[in-house]
Parts: C-alpha cells; structure tokens; sequence
C-alpha cells in the first residue's frame, strides 16, 4: 500500500486543503462499506425526532411552572419580583444553550455525531431531574445552566445527523418532520402539568428524567454518517504523520472549523443568518416563553388546566408549522417565508398581549395562529442551515450561527424582566414590547443567501 506522507496541521482554511488531498489515502486506511457502515435513514430519524421530543419537553418546562416554583422558592405572590427573578433563570438557561450548541458542535465535527448526540440527552436529562430538589432560585437556575447546555448541544447536532443520513430528494421534508418533535414535546409538557400540575411543580421536573432512556435506543440503532468517518479518517491520519495526539489534533481541528466560518467565502452569510437566527430566539425566550405566567395572571389563581390548555393549542399550532414548513419553503422559498412567518408572528404577539383581558377561546385561537408563525422560523432553520456549510463544518456552523442569538436572548430576557418590573409586573406590556425585534428581523432577511448549498437537489 502506497503511503503519502502529509505535511503538519495548521490552524488556518489550508488545513482544510490538506484533507482533500490525503482523502484517498484515508479511504485505503479505513475502509469503509457504505452498505455496512451507513446508518438506517429511518433510525435516524426515529431517534433524532425523539430526541427533538424531549428537547422540547425539558426546555418548557420551566415556563410552564414559573410562576408557582418560583412563588414557592421565592416565598412572594408578587408578578413582578417573579418576573424579574424568572428572567435571571431564563438567561442562565439561554447562557447554557449558547455554550452547550457552540461546545457539544465542535464535539460531533471530531468524535461523531451520533457520540455526541448520546451524551447530550444524558446532560440535560439527568439534569431536569435535578431541578426537581432545588432549595432556591439559584440552584433551579445552575440546573437549568446544565440542562440548557445539553439540549442546545442535542438540537443542532440531531438536525445535522438527520440531513446527512437522509436522501437529498426528500430531505427538506424529513427536516420538517424532525421540526415537529418541539411541539410534540411542548405537548407532552402541558399533558404532564394537566396531569401531575396539582401535586406540585417538582413533580414535573422529575419526569424529565426520561429521554435518559432514549441513549439506550441510540446506543444500539445508531452509526454514524459515512460522510463523518471519512472526514475522522482523514484526521486521525493526520495527526499520526504529524506526531500531534488525537486530543490536540481535534482541540486545532476545531479551531480551524471556526475560522471557516469567517472566511471571505463564509463571513456574510455566517452573519446575516445568526442574526436572523437571534431575532427568532429572542422573541421566543423573551415573548412566547411567558405565556403561562401571564395566564396565572389573567385568572388570578394557580391555573393548572388552564395553562395547560392555552399550551395545547400553541403547540398545535407549532406541530402544524412543522409539518406545513416544508410545503412553504418550497413553494416561497426561505427569505419570502422566514419575512412572512416574522411579520405575523409580531402581529400576532402585538394583538393578543394587548387585547385579551382574559381567559377564553378567543385567546386560543390566538395562540394556535401564534405558535405557528413563532415556530416557523425554526422549522425554516433547521432546513437551511446544513445546506449552508460543507460536512467538515456542518455541525460546529449549526452550533454557532442557530445559537449565537442565545447570547442575546440572555440580555432580552434580563431587560424583559425590567420591563415587567417597571410596567408593574405586566407581562403582556413586556412581551409586546419585545415583540418588536420581529420586526427588524424582517431588515436582517433580505441579506441571508437564497438557497443553500444542496438546495439544487431539491428544487431550490
């Protein structure tokens, strides 16, 4: 076998140069038959789906139960010193997210995605169940650090795993099926409060500890892409002929991933899509995520059901922006969508904060039309992004530019909780005032790319 000696890693775009010439070197060191070695695209999908699931399920939770663990761990009744204190655990929770994606992405581009995604649902698992026993605000909100890291880690790389393991002819179609798995979840969350709401808020928690179940699944019926264990190949010979270990071959490789994005090549489409990103999440965390507690509000009471209910209609709403997601990109493509889904979701926000006074349908019918159009742009992200970027830096792109608004998040949901002080414990006054970054969202849309980069294969 003829041995091709590589020159030494180093940290710039030209490393990435050096893998494609030792790529068919790396082929003849770790054979690989796709037939053998390819993950089931069904599997794929059952497992990342499920994992969406539990995503969406142990991230609401904590605004599903806001107002009543934090009166309980705060000893007040008080809307504003709730809100103010609930904005602290949000943004730690945002923080954790943001790092989490940023981290466990760069992890999947080096030891795999399917490894990674394991060790993601464990974290935030494990720690959902851990909230169940906090004493006081701040160990509910490290807790919530934690599990914001695992599912922010989760989420990115479960969409990347499902977009290269599945046929690029109906790709955009089973990313939008995985985009259904939130509302699934958001679903289950309110199922869970109608069911177990009245025996207190903990309860709720320490059924989160279930998607650990879910790496017992993954663990047998999940390989990784051949696609990656080309790429790992290539890597691991590099690090051989240069004499670097794999740990500090991976620590540069990472590096070198996040450099790429920058490039002339990468530098305006990695900015223009995480501030439309930004703009999606910090509506969400900063607008949509109060909902409960303004309902606690509305009735003046614990309102298990009703908190409930007005839950189960958002997330039919957000199932339906998944499963319709697909049929709009391809029809209106991703600028016309993702300006249209904006546009209505602000309307939407403005409208029902500022016109309901109280519970009833007409607030229902709000919150199915809401939860579509605010959840839309996430369904519209999940497709575009991994068409966006090459395999060797699909997954730390995804990580960064899907939660680079989180950083942002963190500051909207601190000044939302000054909002809600200074407008007298109002969250309707607050959250329709931030409805307004939907609007400059709309700006941010025109500089995205219109398709992306296998978008061909597809009809874009």
């Amino acid at each position: 076998m003829q041995t091709v000696k590589q020159p030494p890693l180093v940290e710039t775009s030209e490393h990435f140069d050096c893998i494609h010439e030792v790529s068919a070197v790396a082929h003849d060191l770790s054979p690989l038959e796709p037939a053998a070695a390819a993950p089931s695209p069904w599997h794929v999908l059952i497992a990342t789906w499920l994992g969406g699931v539990f995503d969406g399920m142990d991230s609401s939770i904590f605004a599903m139960v806001l107002f009543p663990a934090l009166s309980e761990l705060l000893h007040t009744q008080s809307h504003a010193v709730v809100g103010q204190y609930g904005s602290y655990i949000i943004a730690l929770f945002m923080l954790g997210w943001a790092l989490g994606a940023m981290i466990f992405g760069a992890m999947a581009d080096n030891i795999g995605r399917a490894k990674t995604l394991t060790i993601t649902i464990l974290l935030y698992a494990i720690c959902t169940g851990l909230c169940a026993f906090a004493n006081n605000w701040w160990e509910l909100g490290i807790y919530r650090f934690l599990v914001g890291a695992g599912i922010g880690g989760e989420m990115g790389i479960g969409a990347v795993l499902l977009s290269e393991c599945w046929p690029s002819k109906t790709k955009v179609y089973a990313v939008s099926a995985l985009a259904t798995s939130l509302g699934v979840g958001y679903l289950l969350t309110a199922s869970l409060n109608l069911w177990l709401g009245h025996y207190g808020w903990r309860y709720l928690f320490m059924a989160g500890i279930v998607p650990a179940f879910l790496t017992v699944y993954m663990r047998f019926k999940l390989r990784e892409p051949v696609e990656f264990l080309k790429a790992k190949a290539v890597r691991d010979q590099e690090s051989a002929n240069c004499g670097k270990s794999i740990f500090k071959t991976m620590c540069t490789n990472a590096g070198v991933c996040f450099k790429e994005l920058f490039t002339a090549e990468n530098r305006r489409k990695t900015i223009s899509v995480a501030a439309v990103a930004s703009v999606a999440i910090v509506c969400w965390w900063a607008v949509i995520a109060w909902i409960p507690a303004w309902i606690n509000q509305l009735t003046g009471e614990l309102a298990v059901e009703q908190r409930s209910h007005a839950m189960f209609t958002k997330d039919i709403g957000m199932i339906l922006s998944g499963l319709l997601g697909g049929l709009a990109i391809k029809k209106f493509g991703y600028r016309w969508s993702m300006g249209l889904s904006f546009f209505m979701a602000y309307c939407l926000a403005y409208g029902m904060f500022n016109t309901v006074h109280s519970f009833g349908t007409p607030l229902l019918i709000w919150l199915v039309a809401l939860g579509f159009f605010s959840h839309l742009p996430f369904v519209i992200l999940w497709t575009y992004l991994p068409e966006l970027y090459e395999a060797k830096v699909r997954s730390t792109a995804f990580g960064f530019i899907y939660n680079a608004g989180r950083y942002a998040a963190v500051v909207a949901a601190l000044g939302s909780g000054i909002l809600i002080n200074t407008f007298g414990g109002s969250y309707a006054m607050a959250a329709s005032s931030v409805a307004g970054v939907y609007l400059v969202g709309i700006l941010f849309v025109f500089f995205i790319p219109t398709k992306g980069e296998y978008l061909g294969a597809v009809g874009h």
